[in-house]
Protein backbone atom coordinates (compact mmCIF):
# COMPACT_ATOMS: atom_id res chain seq x y z
CA UNK A 1 0.00 0.00 0.00
CA UNK A 2 1.13 3.75 -0.88
CA UNK A 3 0.09 6.70 1.04
CA UNK A 4 -1.33 9.69 -1.62
CA UNK A 5 -2.47 13.19 -0.65
CA UNK A 6 -6.05 13.64 -3.13
CA UNK A 7 -7.77 16.80 -2.26
CA UNK A 8 -6.32 17.28 1.17
CA UNK A 9 -7.01 14.26 2.29
CA UNK A 10 -4.40 11.07 2.78
CA UNK A 11 -5.55 7.62 1.12
CA UNK A 12 -3.82 4.38 0.48
CA UNK A 13 -3.26 3.29 -2.95
CA UNK A 14 -2.65 -0.65 -3.90
CA UNK A 15 0.54 -0.60 -5.45
CA UNK A 16 -0.50 -3.27 -8.01
CA UNK A 17 -3.69 -1.99 -9.54
CA UNK A 18 -3.54 1.76 -8.31
CA UNK A 19 -7.26 1.55 -7.00
CA UNK A 20 -7.68 3.65 -3.65
CA UNK A 21 -8.62 1.68 -0.65
CA UNK A 22 -10.19 3.43 2.24
CA UNK A 23 -8.30 4.80 5.35
CA UNK A 24 -10.32 2.04 8.11
CA UNK A 25 -8.65 3.66 11.10
CA UNK A 26 -10.16 6.96 9.88
CA UNK A 27 -13.39 5.46 9.73
CA UNK A 28 -13.44 3.54 13.42
CA UNK A 29 -11.93 7.26 14.44
CA UNK A 30 -15.42 8.78 13.10
CA UNK A 31 -17.33 6.00 13.96
CA UNK A 32 -16.26 6.06 17.86
CA UNK A 33 -16.79 9.96 17.99
CA UNK A 34 -20.55 9.23 16.20
CA UNK A 35 -21.26 6.72 18.92
CA UNK A 36 -19.96 8.70 21.75
CA UNK A 37 -21.77 11.29 20.96
CA UNK A 38 -24.90 9.91 20.72
CA UNK A 39 -23.87 7.87 24.12
CA UNK A 40 -23.91 11.69 25.72
CA UNK A 41 -27.55 12.59 24.26
CA UNK A 42 -29.13 9.50 25.19
CA UNK A 43 -27.70 10.07 28.66
CA UNK A 44 -29.14 13.83 28.88
CA UNK A 45 -32.34 13.21 27.42
CA UNK A 46 -32.44 9.93 30.18
CA UNK A 47 -32.15 12.83 32.93
CA UNK A 48 -34.55 15.41 31.52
Amino acid sequence: MLQHIRKGHLVWRCRHCWQEMPDLSATQSLRLNYTSSLERRIKELALA
